[in-house]
């Protein structure tokens, strides 16, 4: 299992915006520049985190972003979704799909796979971003 680059900016991007926020809304390039992220980047990915509504934006001379849920209502699971970013099944291409080496379907792989992905998506949304907050702050 890997955590991509993506998903790994936009929970330190997220992170940011809660400690910083205060109630305010946060400019992405004082989150960039605290967390050092690339600013194109993470506008890439507020955008799609934006359309999935997990965060918003105030527009104005005082605007910036805002998360828009309670921190103990996102989870990773929804950040990588938001993003795209899933751990799908890599092996098993489904029903009409066959590589040169696949055993045919449905097979016990494909279940097997299938359960392991389901597992690390349920542990995924177990993980609250008020939780990778609390750690942060611990580390302080």
């Amino acid at each position: 299992m890997q955590i991509t680059t993506k998903t790994g900016y936009a929970v330190r991007a997220l992170s940011e915006l809660v400690l910083s926020s205060d109630g305010k809304p946060v400019s992405m390039s004082e989150i960039c520049r605290k967390q050092n992220l690339p600013i194109k980047y993470i506008e890439q990915l507020f955008r799609k985190l934006k359309k999935k509504e997990i965060i918003k934006s105030i527009h104005g001379s005082r605007g910036g972003y805002l998360l828009n849920k309670p921190i103990s209502e996102v989870s990773l699971k929804d950040i990588m979704h938001a993003l795209d970013d899933d751990f799908s099944n890599k092996f098993c291409y489904g029903i009409n799909a066959h590589s040169e080496y696949c055993t045919g379907f449905p097979c016990g792989f494909y279940e097997l796979w299938d359960d392991i992905k389901n597992f690390i998506e349920d542990y995924l949304d177990s993980i609250k971003l008020e939780q990778i907050i609390s750690r942060l702050q611990e580390k302080k």
